[in-house]
């Protein structure tokens, strides 16, 4: 075999960097295999739907019943063609490979008419040889996918020869397909019960050829550790090289990091026939700054260039990514009864906040905008939240997303690709996920946000809690999960990462004591141990005394509607948004989801008779406001445990990632912002109830008020004052205020007062008994030297539909654009309280500074920032304003 770098010299004499890539995105031929649909054009990347309605063959798929109606699409085999012409220089490089980064999800690959290989796996990228297969000219590529509905298929009925696995079908309200588990692609794509059945095919991905003669980088797989002895870091790098059909003979790789001020260079050769290249480095501490999560410090990134080259600078590839220096634990130490799950970062533990990320979109290739996934990841981090998770039904996100997570500092939970399900354990599953771990764990471990992997989502509890009535087999499907998640996934992500990063096999599960328990607890829901999810539809969700008390809450919400200008975008028809309505009843995948809605609204809210006018728009406001309440006191009972155990050993909780953060249609779903980007109540109440510093506080069973002042500030904080008051509903004056000083520890929780309620309604002279507290609720304020240091909270000591509400006269005073950014200053003013004050822009998009508030003073200012250009007349003219009074029953307008 001729040696690449003597190829390199004879046949690259006058080229500095003998390697070449040629693009093959862009424009192709489609039609299906049966040429009933042909002559269109393909975009790639894409996918089949993006494409059928470019082509006109489809309308909105997001519009009315299109998830039905288009059925036919997935059970079809689509053609993707390609002509495109290749130069002569190109074919005489020594390896020549046609490169797919994302084939969704079953192909075969053809090559001037020859069968050159076949994807399985939506989630690897693919590397097909073709140097002997191309030609001078042109040549013809083509893609032929097989319809992923009739694979799975086959292959539940091949897997159902040994024994079935569960679930076969989603539940009849999914309007799904069966049998997902049997593939590796996007679980939810064949629906879930917040979204459509899409169960799309298509190139998603670039795809290329890559021409060179010794190698390439594929990867650079790095990772950080401390040594404060000798005080440095120790940066370790593994750069995996692309196989070559020559000998990779003398070359080698050069490390190259900037630093503040100085920038460090290493060299290191590459041993021959070696795919894979270890570099450490030492970096002194004092020349770089730590990287943060949100809300904590700075999130500085470090450039390393990675320079791979043959025997005389013949032939160059060169890689350059981002470095953050930070340690991430998982803390698992003896407390209470149980241990702790919490994480450190730069030896400070976090209390981590934040939501559950869905797929950026339902069409995996829409997944890919840059725009939406900076939107996405904007509004987290513009909600205090550190921390986002992953979710396991969806998809590993582009590098774009975690690129910008490394440079927002918000940490991210990864779930690998497997959610609420049993899935196979044979030898040709195993090696499918093999090569995804192989291929993802290389690609995404390397970033800096990154804090955990988990091997799925639900599925120990799904095992152990016999959702899919399985007991009787319970000993083989625990080995089949063990089988996967620990003796394949764990294992070769162990591999890889040196055991250098954080692993845990499901979420929920008890962490350390799962792994005790061979994998698979007795109870994954134990609130002593790990994460948890939690979910109620019966219990009042206001009512924090029937709360969990976990280590740390990963999942955990309730539903809403999404906004009337968000509804009409997917039915022009106003009476399809009637809750149930056939429509509404077709788009609501969560059995008994709007019974169970309806419920929830009127336990604390007087609905208006379906006859009146304000129905629809009222379920959509009450609906949005339930689950922000909801989320709000969960979320802020969870916060105040951080430093509380109790006797039974709950406690030391550290975590809320409430369910869910976005949305991939318009439907009734746990989200916080709807599918056109419109943020709900909820997303606007988690800017408070994720704000840094909060006093918060909740009636016990002993019918006392408990006030707690929270910190996530990394310095203690002295001589602050929290301002009890109490309000009657027909008064914008406190009928009493009661003031404690408080000093704060770094990152802790005080009970900083605990009394009767009606002691202090009482000397409020709000009445007695139930009369009192549907007169009066508490009003919390937190200051230090006079400025306000904390959002203002309340609570409503009953059911809001039993308060003595008053009609407040709410108006707009004025609207004044103050910049030319599009941000405009609005004044409100109201004579008595206005409970959940709600504005809304109508077609201008953008968003409020604060929405779903309480107003108690005569006049109050907030911001608007706008998205488009508008004027202070047009904003004016769009503006309205309600609060709960609007939309009730109660009162006639």
């Amino acid at each position: 075999m001729i040696s690449c770098v003597l190829f390199v010299i004879f046949s690259f004499i006058n080229t500095l960097y003998a390697q070449q890539s040629l693009s093959l995105n862009g424009k192709w031929e489609l039609r299906d295999s049966k040429s009933t649909y042909k002559n269109l054009i393909g975009n790639v990347p894409g996918g089949i739907y993006s494409d059928l309605m470019s082509n006109k063959v489809l309308g909105d798929i997001f519009s009315g019943y299109m998830d039905d109606t288009t059925k036919w699409v997935p059970r079809q085999e689509w053609i993707y063609t390609k002509n495109f012409t290749v130069t002569e220089e190109l074919l005489n490089f020594e390896n020549i490979n046609l490169m797919f980064d994302g084939l969704d999800t079953f192909a075969d690959v053809y090559l001037n008419g020859e069968r050159i290989g076949q994807s399985r796996n939506m989630f690897v990228q693919y590397t097909f040889d073709i140097a002997h297969k191309l030609k001078v000219g042109e040549n013809i590529l083509k893609v032929h996918f097989k319809s992923p509905v009739k694979v799975s298929e086959d292959l539940a009925e091949k897997q159902s020869q040994s024994y079935v696995i569960p679930p076969v079908c989603p539940p009849n309200e999914y309007h799904g397909e069966c049998s997902v588990n049997m593939i590796r692609k996007m679980q939810a794509s064949y629906a879930w019960d917040w979204g459509p059945s899409f169960p799309s095919v298509g190139i998603w991905k670039a795809v290329y050829i890559e021409a060179f003669n010794c190698s390439v980088i594929r990867h650079v797989v790095k990772d950080v550790v401390e040594d404060d002895k000798n005080d440095v870091w120790i940066l370790n790098v593994d750069v995996y090289l692309a196989p070559s059909k020559t000998t990779i003979a003398s070359g080698k790789i050069e490390f190259s990091i900037k630093l503040n001020n100085e920038a460090i260079t290493k060299v290191v050769d590459v041993p021959e026939n070696s795919i894979v290249v270890s570099a450490v480095i030492e970096v002194p501490k004092g020349s770089v700054h730590h990287w943060w999560p949100n809300g904590y410090g700075a999130h500085d990134l470090y450039l390393l260039k990675v320079r791979y080259s043959a025997e005389n600078e013949r032939e160059v590839s060169i890689k350059e990514v981002r470095v953050g220096f930070r340690i991430v634990e998982l803390v698992q130490d003896p407390v209470g009864n149980g241990y702790s799950f919490y994480f450190k970062v730069n030896d400070v533990p976090i209390f981590m906040k934040g939501s559950n990320e869905i797929p950026v979109d339902i069409l995996p290739e829409r997944g890919q905008d840059k725009k939406k996934i900076r939107t996405l990841l904007e509004t987290a981090r513009d909600t205090h939240m550190n921390m986002l998770r992953v979710w396991g039904g969806g998809v590993y996100e582009s590098d774009y997303f975690y690129d910008l997570a490394d440079e927002m500092g918000i940490l991210i939970w990864q779930d690998f690709m497997f959610a609420c399900a049993l899935y196979p354990s044979n030898n040709d599953f195993l090696e499918n996920v093999l090569d995804e771990v192989d291929y993802q764990v290389k690609r995404l471990s390397g970033y800096t946000s990154i804090a955990l992997f988990a091997g799925n989502n639900e599925n120990e509890g799904a095992l152990r809690d016999d959702w899919y009535h399985v007991r009787q087999n319970f000993t083989v499907f625990k080995n089949d999960y063990v089988k996967l998640y620990v003796d394949t996934i764990k294992n070769r992500f162990e591999e890889i990462t040196h055991k250098r990063r954080i692993f845990v096999a499901s979420s929920p599960s008890n962490g350390k004591k799962t792994e005790q328990e061979g994998y698979v607890s007795n109870n994954p829901y134990d609130q002593q141990y790990g994460d948890v999810h939690y979910y109620n539809y019966v219990l009042n969700p206001l009512n924090a005394n029937i709360l969990p008390i976990p280590r740390f809450a990963s999942e955990y919400g309730l539903q809403s509607l999404p906004a009337l200008e968000t509804w009409l975008t997917a039915t022009s028809n106003y009476s399809d948004l009637f809750i149930n309505s056939e429509f509404v009843t077709h788009r609501q995948h969560h059995p008994l989801g709007n019974g169970e809605i309806l419920a929830m609204i009127n336990r604390e809210f007087h609905l208006p008779h379906a006859t009146d006018q304000r129905y629809v728009e009222s379920v959509i406001y009450f609906s949005q406001l339930i689950q922000a309440l909801a989320t709000k006191v969960q979320t802020e009972y969870y916060r105040l445990h951080r430093s509380v155990i109790h006797q039974d050993g709950r406690g030391n909780t550290m975590g809320a990632l409430y369910w869910q953060l976005n949305d991939v249609w318009v439907a009734p779903t746990w989200s916080g912002i709807d599918f056109t980007g419109k943020w709900k109540i909820l997303q606007y109440n988690a800017q408070g109830f994720f704000a840094p510093l909060i006093i918060t506080g909740f009636i016990n069973i002993q019918n006392q008020l408990q006030v707690y002042v929270v910190s996530d500030l990394l310095v203690n904080t002295f001589s602050l004052t929290a301002s009890i008051k109490v309000f009657n509903w027909s008064d914008l004056t406190p009928a009493v205020e009661r003031n404690v000083s408080v000093n704060m520890d770094a990152g802790s929780s005080k009970l900083i007062m605990s009394a009767g309620i009606h002691d202090l309604l009482g000397n409020a002279k709000c009445g007695s008994g139930t009369t009192a507290t549907q007169n009066c609720f508490f009003h919390l304020s937190l200051y230090k030297s006079g400025a306000q240091v904390a959002p203002d909270n309340s609570v409503i000591p009953t059911n809001i539909r039993n308060c003595n509400l008053q009609n407040p006269n709410l108006k707009i005073n004025s609207v004044k654009k103050i910049n030319v950014n599009g941000t405009f200053s609005i004044e409100l003013t109201t004579d008595n309280v206005a409970l959940f004050v709600w504005l809304d822009s109508g077609k201008i998009l953008g968003r409020f500074s604060e929405n779903g508030f309480l107003q108690v003073v005569k006049k109050f200012t907030l911001f608007f920032y706008s998205q488009i250009e508008t004027s202070q007349d047009e904003l004016s003219k769009e503006l309205t304003i309600t609060s709960v009074v609007h939309y009730s029953q109660l009162f006639n307008h």
